[in-house]
């Protein structure tokens, strides 16, 4: 049996149930994971929506139809760059034009031969993979596979937009290690580098996957925490915080805790989000390290 996370993953969105399940027989027997939904709305309610590694999509639907919903999935950030493909019965030179100036990277007319729907599924997926892998290599960490710096910067400048338009919350998370210069004077660098690479694991297993983490520079994190207000943040802070200090070193001399800032974003620009994080991280570390501290006062 496959596993469906190691499935490349397709949504089919038609309003015409005979057409989404014929197209979803003939790519799952081709080892893709495929889903459905009946309108644009419905395919925008779903929470694993930004999963997919293709998007499958008819013009002429109830509610929301296929151009609209082509249109919002390429103003996300994160879906900008999945492929979208528009299988419809719209032959018009000028329909298909429309559905390129929408985003889409290819277009299929009804009715279709199930042969070329594989071909091009297979040819767009495969140029997928090798961008996300590229795209990776260029926005990550090589130490910690954290976002580095840079994309970190640009993130936040998207959510923000994001977030301001669409009235969600935002929240933000700067962590620093507490005395690591000395641990790399007393241990070594290279054991610094393990203890980086450790602490960076314990983020990523606590964060959720539409959470943003990134090593902000040296020994300190950062992490976006989109629609999360400040006592969740506060929570997943104080989580990350206990774990890392209740890790396990091969030294038993080595003892590893950090510091931290939370803040939940207002009207401010990102430098002064960042900056209003950066300095609740070192009031934290200032007033006795190993505890985090929020811009508004959390029952912990």
């Amino acid at each position: 049996m496959n596993d469906k996370s190691t499935l490349s993953s397709i949504l089919v969105v038609d309003d015409d149930p005979a057409v989404s399940q014929l197209i979803q027989c003939i790519l799952t027997e081709e080892q893709y994971a495929v889903e459905t939904a009946s309108d644009g709305r419905e395919a925008l309610a779903r929470d694993d929506l930004k999963t997919f590694d293709l998007f499958i999509l008819d013009i002429n639907m109830p509610a929301m139809n296929g151009y609209s919903l082509c249109t919002e999935l390429k103003n996300s950030y994160e879906m900008r760059d999945t492929p979208v493909i528009f299988l419809t019965g719209n032959i018009l030179p000028e329909d298909k034009v429309k559905g390129f100036e929408c985003g889409a990277i290819d277009y299929i007319t009804k009715p279709f031969n199930g042969s070329e729907l594989i071909a091009r599924v297979r040819n767009h997926l495969e140029v997928k993979h090798n961008r996300d892998y590229l795209k990776q290599m260029a926005l990550t960490d090589g130490l910690t596979q954290l976002y580095n710096h840079s994309y970190i910067h640009e993130r936040l400048v998207e959510e923000i937009s994001y977030t301001k338009r669409h009235e969600l919350n935002l929240s933000l998370i700067m962590f620093d290690l507490d005395n690591f210069k000395l641990v790399n004077d007393t241990f070594g660098h290279k054991q610094g580098d393990k203890v980086l690479q450790k602490v960076s694991r314990s983020i990523k297993d606590i964060i959720r996957e539409e959470d943003v983490a990134g090593r902000y520079g040296g020994e300190e994190f950062i992490i976006i925490l989109p629609n999360t207000d400040h006592v969740s943040a506060f929570k997943v802070a104080e989580k990350i915080r206990k774990s890392v200090k209740n890790l396990k070193w091969d030294n038993r001399d080595m003892k590893i805790t950090l510091s931290g800032g939370v803040s939940t974003l207002s009207k401010e620009s990102i430098n002064e989000f960042i900056e209003k994080t950066d300095v609740l991280l070192y009031k934290a570390k200032h007033d006795g390290k190993d505890k985090i501290i929020s811009a508004v006062p959390v029952m912990n």
